[in-house]
């Protein structure tokens, strides 16, 4: 069976209601469209490695009990409670669940004040519930999303459970586990160190630098986190030469200590840090204090200009030297295929920092204009591309165009030189057409029919030549698809169908709806019908917006969220009655402000990226 998007930017997909939620298999084979067996477009096949027994070893310092009904019998006779760590439960829809356990095991539980803390004031248990125990706690799919934990009493009594957590940082631990305990714990860091990271939290990598150096030249413990977290801030800094150089003195010197295991982690990727999931700047006391839950952020801790700024300071930080976004693990359609994952979501990230900039704060520009810089040389070198791989390329393509279209409407000088790269992206999606007129990702579908004909009237609006007969077969192939009722299916069909559940199909509708007004063939109604369902059923997409699969019967996963979400946010832009357009902006940017995790930032599926989410939410945010 196939999976849904893969990224995001005005399309979406949910599986058609009349189809069952999919379980991702391990080599795609066909996908059925239409009734006809359509061959896989390249291989699938997904190359998965195992951690080196370096870094295999995170997360062994923490002395996980692998019982729970034992560990808690050790906390009545030491009067301590029970850390217990969920990395799963049964039947969970997660298709990545190793992925997730190994970000636990390399952030948080390798970092030596949280260890210390779980082996002392704790009974720490790794368990995954047994079905029945599961139920009676409420450890069940759709309620509890991993990855998290529970920490209960003596008695078995609940005091503090947290799940979908989804960024890590050291300051929201110790807030975590002081709440589970009932008292404060105390700071042992020396003073020097809490300078540092709160320079680094004011982006004073110098001064941070160099308070981290004076710390590193010591011995023990504080020495190894300094030198770990020299490595973190030149990182941050765009340094990542100066990053490796620290990482090997540490493994150097402190070979034995639980960060050695980490930077193995990290540079095996299967760490959290170089992943986008975990940083060690301070947290605004508000944070801490009320995302008791999960690490989502609680209601109004982050405004929208902080969201914005952080987001965007986000952006350029995970960018790696070359100017590539590679923090998406999105594999779906095969390993081969990533290169043209990652160029895709370099191009989102580059069309989001270019949105904002303008309002970016000052101290800030100048990164992003260097960020933009390595991705404006990215976008053009075709050699980063997995040219023989036709998964997922479609999605490179068309948002380098989209990219490449808004920056030639802004800069007239670019215009000629844009022009004719724009061109060859047109070309380059009209050789993916299908006979029937479909595009595929990795099989023909409306999302991705809707999102090349959006680039194509990008084209065509910034002036480059649009073929008229790829268009028209284009709309004809989407317009096909649109139910009585507006709703689209998940798959392609060969002709209209009856109406379908609008449940199922809301996410996509927005951006289906978008693509065929553009082409002439939608109307302001049928728009507004659209963005009426999506959020008339937004809940039940966002319930499984963690996920990295599809997760619920309506066949929706994580990977749609951003996806549909940003599809919706420029469907409201296209709204012709300003009144109405003005309410649905302000309903949406509520949804989007109330979402930034702890950090400031956004994700939906880990898979896809913390890159892929923030560059989405700014999109939406744009103005």
């Amino acid at each position: 069976m196939c999976r849904g998007p893969l990224i995001a930017r005005a399309g979406h997909a949910s599986l058609a209601p009349h189809m069952p939620a999919l379980r991702r298999p391990l080599v795609l084979l066909v996908c059925v469209v239409g009734g006809a067996a359509v061959a896989a477009q390249n291989s699938t096949r997904k190359i998965r490695p195992e951690p080196s027994a370096a870094a295999g070893r995170a997360g062994k310092a923490v002395q996980w009990r692998a019982d729970l009904a034992a560990a808690l019998d050790e906390a009545r006779r030491e009067g301590k409670p029970v850390f217990w760590y969920v990395p799963t439960v049964p039947g969970s829809p997660m298709d990545r669940k190793a992925e997730i356990d190994r970000y636990m095991m390399a952030g948080p539980f390798s970092w030596p004040d949280t260890v210390r803390w779980l082996n002392e004031r704790f009974v720490p248990v790794k368990a995954v519930p047994a079905p029945e125990e599961a139920r009676e706690r409420g450890l069940v799919r759709g309620k509890f999303i991993e990855p998290g934990f529970v920490v209960l009493d003596a008695e078995g009594g609940e005091r503090l459970r947290c799940d979908r957590v989804a960024t890590h940082a050291p300051d929201w631990w110790r807030a975590r586990l002081s709440h589970a305990l009932a008292e404060e714990l105390p700071d042992a860091r020396p003073a020097a160190m809490v300078e540092a990271l709160a320079a680094y939290g004011r982006d004073d990598f110098g001064a941070a630098l160099a308070a981290l150096d004076e710390l590193a030249r010591g011995e023990g413990d504080v020495a190894a986190q300094a030198t770990f977290l020299r490595g973190v801030v030149a990182a941050r800094q765009g340094d990542h030469a100066a990053c490796e150089r620290a990482w090997d003195e540490l493994r150097a010197r402190f070979p034995e200590h639980m960060l050695a295991s980490k930077v193995a982690a990290e540079r095996e990727g299967f760490g959290p840090f170089r992943r986008g999931f975990e940083d060690f700047r301070p947290l605004p006391e508000a944070v801490l204090a009320g995302a008791t839950a999960s690490t989502q952020a609680p209601p109004g801790a982050y405004g929208k200009a902080e969201a914005i700024a952080r987001s965007l300071r986000f952006l350029v930080e995970q960018q790696e030297g070359d100017g590539l976004y590679r923090d998406s693990t999105y594999d779906f359609g095969g390993t081969d295929s990533l290169p043209n994952v990652h160029l895709a979501i370099t191009a989102l990230a580059g069309e989001a920092l270019f949105a904002h900039r303008a309002r970016a704060p000052e101290a800030l520009r100048a990164r992003i204009d260097g960020a933009l810089a390595r991705i404006d040389a990215c976008l053009a070198d075709d050699r980063l591309l997995a040219a023989e791989d036709r998964d997922e390329i479609a999605w490179a393509h068309a948002y380098r165009l989209r990219t490449l279209c808004r920056t030639m409407r802004a800069d007239e000088p670019e215009r000629a030189r844009g022009a004719a790269r724009a061109g060859e992206l047109v070309q380059a999606l009209a050789a993916l057409q299908q006979e029937n007129g479909a595009w595929f990702h990795e099989y023909p579908n409306p999302f991705v029919i809707a999102t090349v004909l959006l680039a194509l009237a990008d084209a065509k609006d910034a002036g480059v030549d649009v073929p008229e007969d790829v268009a028209r077969r284009g709309v004809e192939a989407l317009a096909r698809c649109r139910a009585a009722n507006g709703a689209f299916p998940y798959a392609l069909t060969r002709r209209p169908p009856r109406n379908l559940d609008v449940v199922g199909a809301a996410g996509r509708m927005p951006l289906c709806e978008l693509a065929l007004l553009r082409w002439g063939r939608s109307d302001q109604e049928k728009l507004a019908a659209a963005l009426e369902a999506a959020f008339a059923h937004h809940d039940v997409m966002a319930a499984v917006r963690q996920y990295d699969d599809h997760a619920d019967r309506h066949g929706y996963g994580g990977f749609f969220f951003w996806f549909d979400m940003q599809a919706r946010s420029e469907a409201i832009a296209a709204i012709e009655d300003a009144g109405l357009r003005a309410r649905l902006a302000a309903r949406q940017e509520a949804i989007v402000l109330a979402l930034p995790e702890i950090d400031g930032c956004f994700v939906d599926s880990h898979e896809l990226g913390r890159s892929y989410g923030t560059a989405m939410a700014l999109l939406c945010l744009r103005e």
